[in-house]
This record gives structure tokens, sequence and C-alpha cells, in this order.
């Protein structure tokens, strides 16, 4: 551990910002000094994109990268509302845009039934939505996927690993 704290240091001795750190692996943090000062202990913090959180848990790490999905999904919403693009468009951008976007970095995540179904939720609900299917229309998940040539997320999720 203490190579770490020598390479961070050799790192950040040229840097004029604040720095964050999390100690993994210490219960009780003692806080190391640097030139600047000292670096200021975390709970979690984000790095290139991801959450990373001290105890390892990567369900804030999910929660940020569906939710920016989301987001981009929202502001693509008359590109599914269209009736001019087909649908084979719709899931070329689909896929391309949204689902790149929800499992970047899923190499590091684990596979628990409470994450994969997080995943498959956040897909068939995208799905319905391009294909302007409802909770009404009573179409099963197996159904949307066969319509759509598309996988379960989890499925696209596990391959990458």
């Amino acid at each position: 551990m203490n190579f770490l704290f020598v390479a961070l240091h050799k790192h950040l001795r040229n840097c004029f910002f604040c720095c964050n750190l999390m100690f993994a692996v210490c219960s009780s943090p003692q806080p190391i000094a640097i030139v600047q000062g000292n670096i200021e202990y975390v709970e979690r913090f984000t790095y290139l994109g991801s959450v990373i959180s001290s105890n390892g848990d990567v369900e804030a790490d999910i929660n940020a990268r569906l939710a920016k999905a989301a987001a981009v999904f929202r502001q693509l919403d008359n590109v599914w509302r269209s009736i001019t693009l087909s649908l084979k468009i719709k899931l070329d951008l689909y896929t391309s845009l949204i689902v790149s976007t929800a499992i970047y970095a899923s190499e590091t995540w684990k596979s628990t039934a409470r994450i994969c179904q997080q995943l498959d939720v956040f897909h068939q609900c995208n799905l319905l939505k391009i294909l302007g299917i409802t909770w009404k229309d009573h179409i099963t998940n197996m159904e949307v996927l066969s319509w759509t040539g598309q996988q379960r997320l989890q499925d696209i999720v596990a391959e990458r690993t």
C-alpha cells in the first residue's frame, strides 16, 4: 500500500489543485500530506465518468450510467416518435448512443440478480417506447426482443466481460 502513496505523491507533487483520495483498505484513514496540503478522504468520486466507491460497490456507477443514458434517450424523443425514420435506423441509433452509454465500463461490474434486472428493465422500457408499445398491449419482453432483434442488456454486458 505504501508504494501506492509514493506513486501518488510523485504524480501529484507538481499539481496545483486540491486532490481527493479514497482509502479503500484503511478502516480509519490517516491524512496524507503532500506539498500542497492534506489529501481529502472521500467515500466516492467520479473518475473518467465512472463512480468509484470506497467499498467497491458498483451500484452507484450503474445508476449514474443509466441516468446518463436515460438523459440521452429523452433528448432523442423526437427521433423515437418520428414516423419518417425506419425502425432499423431507430434501433441502430439506440444501440450506438444509448446502449453504449449505459454499459460503458461494464467490464468492471459485478453481476447480481438485482443489477441484471435493473439493466433489463431500463432496456425494455426504452425498446417499448421506440416501438410505441404500452403496458396495455400485453406484449412480453421476449416478443419485444424478437421484434427488435435485440439481446437482453444483461447478456450484452456478460459478453463484454
